[in-house]
């Protein structure tokens, strides 16, 4: 059954699976559109439309005569397209503004201005770690970003989650091994503030296979053989992936960690969503289970300690 994911600045739903446009136009019409409907009725509600063309916004027209609500199309301004945009969100025409990048700085130059919603971004282990043409950033750059739009309330869409289908191949991949599509979606859903994720579709069975996900067990999502991959600059941070569990006390490490995080960042909503917990850092017995499973060598016996101290500080 497809999940959810609200934007706290917008109030939508978004579903955690997506479309993108990388390959729908290779398909004729009645493949593309029948793939579409498939996808609409099994929950999926979110598409990026940034670089379709004719032929692509041709099929989800069709695709979604039924459902969408009114449509405007303007041609496109070479300059002044903040301030158009801004037009047509006072008229109504557009209700948010998003924007898209593969460049943190970029991303936070954008954020900075206070005026758009959603972010999309390039999330995948090859670009987090340092490899490929779309890896903008340092490793810790990338995370900040992913924690500010958590913070401010930003979704982040992602786009190019299996990095162009080369961390599907061994031969292609970086690490030299095949990762799976759902290792990578689940990879990019636990980044923060990342809403949904948004892979290609050409066809019904593709979609089928994104939907596979939901069913999928654990371990066909597990990700942390990219532990033996971790950059130095990684080493001790982390990623909230919960291979970690279980807790012999019943900790949600994962959660403990991130809202920790964010609260350190300002996110004044983590801190309280932290203290909603059942359990916290000071329930901790120092067993050093976790630290014995964490790909990434967190030293969370340490981190619980510093993780207590400052929310009984902020109390």
């Amino acid at each position: 059954m497809m999940e959810y994911r609200v934007n706290r600045r917008t109030g939508d739903r978004v579903s955690v699976i997506g479309l993108g446009t990388s390959y729908i136009a290779e398909s004729d019409e009645k493949t593309a559109i029948e793939a579409l409907i498939y996808a609409y009725e099994h929950g999926i509600n979110y598409a990026d439309l940034a670089t379709a063309g004719a032929k692509t916004f041709s099929y989800y027209g069709t695709a979604f005569q039924s459902v969408q609500e009114n449509m405007h199309y303007k041609e496109y301004q070479e300059n002044g397209v903040l301030q158009f945009l801004m037009d047509m969100q006072k008229s109504g025409v557009v209700t948010h503004i998003g924007f898209s990048t593969h460049t943190p700085p970029l991303a936070h130059q954008v954020l900075d201005v206070g005026l758009v919603d959603q972010l999309m971004f390039s999330i995948n282990p090859g670009y987090d770690y340092q490899h490929g043409e779309y890896a903008k950033g340092s490793v810790s750059e990338r995370m900040a970003l992913y924690r500010r739009c958590e913070t401010e309330g930003v979704g982040i869409s992602v786009m190019k989650p299996f990095s162009a289908g080369q961390l599907l191949d061994a031969k292609t991949s970086p690490f030299g091994r095949t990762l799976s599509q759902y290792q990578c979606l689940q990879y990019a859903l636990d980044k923060p503030g990342v809403l949904t994720v948004l892979p290609g579709i050409r066809n019904v069975e593709d979609v089928k296979h994104l939907l596979g996900f939901f069913d999928a067990a654990e371990e066909e999502r597990d990700y942390s053989v990219l532990g033996s991959y971790t950059p130095v600059e990684m080493e001790g941070t982390c990623v909230y992936c919960n291979h970690c569990q279980p807790c012999p006390a019943g900790l949600n490490v994962g959660l403990l960690n991130k809202y920790y995080d964010l609260a350190k960042a300002g996110d004044a909503m983590a801190a309280e969503h932290y203290q909603n917990l059942e359990l916290h850092a000071d329930s901790c017995i120092h067993c050093g289970h976790c630290e014995s499973r964490c790909p990434f060598h967190v030293k969370q016996m340490v981190r619980m300690e510093e993780i207590e101290f400052f929310f009984h500080r902020e109390k």
